[in-house]
């Protein structure tokens, strides 16, 4: 997993699309919901900042999981990566990791230096608990990348559900919508999102109150979407592997 993670950070780190996401993105999304709001305390500021990077690190975690796998279907290297002796699921998960690592560990480089040149205030009350909430943000986006990865095994048009799927997941995650402004029937959709609650821990422990129910569910969720990504992600494999249309799904 470390080998492939590493391998996954070095492939991508040059990709446009990972540069926009953690460099541009964040910029963006700062500027808009900074600029025009009259609360420029450091609470408002730190939800914004979270709210923000947990929105990058998702993006940059969805392109980047498929982005190798669509690289290697398209150079027809795919059978050979996921049909050697090491376990596909755990070649994904890598992947899924260093995408996660890197894009996190930018968006938060982009996000600090933006913030210092706003004069924007944030709280950092207790950094020993923002870290343990960034580490299962690394291991959800592994995660999330085994269920993507899923989807490009399984058929040609991964990078049209990704890309389905990026934006709903922001906004209904509650990054930069405030969850209890949602529609009733969305708000469960909500709740089976891990960045909902990763987005609730991180800032009440930034301003010295974490909130572990918050982190609880993120990591029953975390734990939720493995299984599910483990299960899935073998089962197409293995089948691929019966049938011979690693290559043809």
């Amino acid at each position: 997993m470390l080998v492939c993670a590493r391998l996954q950070m070095a492939e991508i780190r040059t990709a446009w699309i990972i540069i926009g996401v953690t460099i541009f993105q964040p910029i963006v999304f700062l500027l808009v919901a900074l600029l025009p709001s009259a609360d420029r305390s450091a609470e408002a500021g730190t939800r914004v900042a979270v709210g923000v990077a947990l929105s990058v690190s998702w993006s940059a975690t969805a392109w980047g999981s498929a982005s190798v796998l669509r690289r290697e279907r398209a150079m027809g290297t795919l059978a050979r990566a996921l049909a050697g002796l090491v376990d596909a699921r755990l070649i994904v998960l890598g992947k899924g990791l260093g995408a996660s690592l890197l894009s996190t560990v930018w968006a938060l480089a982009t996000l600090a230096v933006t913030l210092v040149a706003l004069r924007q205030p944030v709280s950092l009350a207790n950094p020993g608990w923002l870290l343990l909430g960034f580490a299962v943000l690394l291991a959800s986006g592994s995660a999330v990348g085994l269920l993507i990865g899923s989807v490009f095994v399984l058929t040609r048009y991964g990078p049209q559900v990704t890309a389905f799927l990026t934006f709903p997941v922001i906004l209904l995650g509650g990054m930069l919508i405030p969850p209890e402004i949602l529609p009733p029937p969305l708000t469960w959709v909500s709740a089976l999102i891990s960045l909902r609650w990763l987005q609730e821990y991180l800032v009440t422990s930034a301003a010295g109150s974490p909130n572990l129910a918050a982190l609880g569910y993120a990591v029953v969720l975390t734990v939720g979407y493995a299984a599910a990504g483990i299960g899935l992600f073998g089962g197409i494999v293995d089948r691929s592997r019966r049938e011979g249309t690693l290559d043809l799904t």
